[in-house]
């Protein structure tokens, strides 16, 4: 019990801070530490994540960190994404999923490795001319979002940051609210798979106690040293999830 509440405190930490990279971990713990089945543990996790997620995206908002239209466009080509996913996922075999998930999370830390410029602090909205970007970058998170549980904020964060010029604050919250609207619609799919019991309520309340405080605290913590140590573990998970499916 008390494993499952510090799992679900990191999670939630880390997608408060970071608008991404809870979800990635979230399944992991669910498969390995929970003993869920796969499919069980995506559609678990995209429940649990998805309200996370708009609970620390409502902590940003309140610090004005939330571009709105933005999120929406994301999150209307996202949901779309998302369901394509899910439906998708349920062709698949567990093997594939879960490779395909730890090469993500392997992809997730290089994103997170790569130095950002900084961006000025002034930008209300993204340009309406960067609306197939948006589009496209909503579409794709969306889609690894119903087809593995990830949220997608690994998209969505550098699309806004390093194509769109939106500041990382901005971005991360922003970020949050599509990822939390991307991850319910892609748990929908997975209804029958859904494993909401006692056992993962510690997780569970966790995440939902930690995300939003961590949100709230996101402006004071400076981010760089944080993305670098993290990216470093899920390179570590991803070669320890891809050497299990084959070696073990």
């Amino acid at each position: 019990m008390l494993g499952g509440a510090l799992s679900g405190i990191a999670t939630g930490t880390l997608l408060g801070l970071l608008g991404g990279g809870g979800s990635i971990i979230a399944v992991p713990i669910m498969i390995y530490m929970l003993g869920m089945q796969p499919k069980a543990a995506i559609g678990t996790s995209l429940v649990i994540v998805g309200l996370a997620s708009l609970l620390a995206a409502s902590s940003h908002f309140r610090n004005h960190s939330v571009l709105i239209s933005t999120a929406l466009i994301f999150a209307v080509s996202g949901a779309l994404g998302s369901f394509a996913g899910a439906r998708l996922a349920q062709y698949i075999s567990d093997v594939v999923q879960l490779t395909l998930f730890a090469v993500a999370m392997a992809l997730v830390a290089l994103l997170m490795l790569r130095k950002r410029q900084p961006q000025s602090e002034t930008v209300d909205d993204v340009k309406s001319n960067s609306l197939p970007i948006m589009l496209s970058a909503g579409l794709g998170a969306g889609l690894l979002t119903g087809l593995l549980g990830v949220g997608g904020g690994f998209i969505i964060v550098p699309a806004l940051t390093m194509v769109l010029s939106v500041p990382i604050k901005k971005a991360i919250g922003t970020s949050l609210l599509v990822v939390g609207t991307n991850s319910m619609v892609g748990a929908i799919s997975y209804g029958s798979s859904l494993n909401l019991t006692w056992a993962i309520l510690p997780f569970a309340l966790g995440t939902l106690v930690a995300a939003p405080i961590a949100g709230g605290v996101a402006h004071y913590i400076p981010q760089e040293k944080l993305k670098v140590s993290f990216a470093i573990t899920l390179l570590g998970l991803s070669a320890w999830m891809l050497s299990n499916q084959f070696f073990k």
